[in-house]
């Protein structure tokens, strides 16, 4: 081979190191890998299968109030996993900001909840368990719906659920493995269409045809662009709040999804001031809809 043959060798292996890492970086930003065949379920973050770790609530503090126009970049933030913890929710409600808050079915505090929440002008959404690759090792919780289930038996599911507490949208709690599924999604959505309700689709697959199903059937819908806790360290949440705020500037608007954990609610309390400061609103989901 000669040196022009070896130069252009050399250019391909430094474009192609190039690609992949720029690809690896936008998966860490919680986006869809451009390489999802190559990487199968294994791109997106799942904070499905992270560990479930003893945690602390942060005593709540209020923030003050917004100083910034009603125009600019809109941030839409879920946060997941609601209806077990009144503390957490507490903490949540201090902020005095127009959070979506997405509760899991058949928890003990998920009705209470839910009315103080849409009380307190933010957005409830029913936070809907399916079922995870890894299933049974990896539990959705109570309530979930498998893929052993039959359409009779999810419709039925769906419809008690929906009428555990009133909601405006539906969004997924873990579901990497349901959520590649067309049939069943299209189970699953038929009564959030019913209901006139949208759909969020957290994207815990990059295989997930949730979103598209959703979109085909006429149901209102958005996807998760950055998960703001995919790993449970202070460095990891602080990157990607700045990352959701960064986003949001770029692209006019953006919807970040984080757990309700103490961890995750203090660092974005801490941040709210800055993004404001920045003209960054915090926004209902439904509004990044309209």
């Amino acid at each position: 081979m000669g040196r022009l043959g070896k130069a252009l060798l050399l250019l391909i292996l430094l474009l192609s190191a190039l690609i992949v890492f720029l690809d690896r970086l936008q998966v860490r930003r919680g986006e869809v890998s451009i390489f999802a065949l190559l990487w199968p379920r294994r791109a997106a973050p799942r904070p499905e299968s992270l560990p479930s770790l003893p945690q602390v609530a942060t005593a709540p503090k209020p923030l003050p109030a917004p100083t910034i126009a009603p125009v600019g970049p809109r941030l839409a933030i879920i946060i997941d996993d609601l209806g077990g913890r009144r503390d957490l929710f507490e903490t949540l409600k201090a902020m005095d900001r127009p959070f979506t808050v997405a509760i899991l079915p058949e928890h003990p505090l998920s009705a209470k909840i839910a009315g103080e929440a849409a009380r307190a002008g933010m957005e409830v959404i029913l936070h809907l368990p399916l079922e995870p690759y890894q299933y049974p090792e990896v539990d959705p919780g109570s309530g979930a719906l498998t893929m052993a289930m039959t359409s009779e038996e999810i419709t039925a599911l769906m419809v008690k659920h929906l009428a555990g507490f009133p909601v405006t949208g539906v969004s997924t709690h873990m579901g990497s493995r349901m959520t590649e599924d067309r049939e069943r999604m299209g189970w699953i959505l038929a009564p959030v269409k019913e209901r006139k309700l949208f759909f969020v689709d957290s994207l815990t697959s990059n295989q997930s045809v949730a979103w598209r199903v959703a979109q085909e059937m006429g149901i209102p819908t958005v996807r998760r662009q950055i998960f703001l806790d995919p790993e449970l360290d202070e460095a990891t949440v602080r990157r990607q709040l700045q990352a959701a705020g960064s986003l949001a500037e770029r692209r006019g608007s953006a919807i970040a999804v984080g757990h309700g954990r103490p961890l995750t609610l203090r660092l974005t309390q801490e941040m709210i001031p800055k993004w404001e400061a920045r003209g960054i609103r915090l926004v209902k989901v439904s509004e990044l809809l309209r």
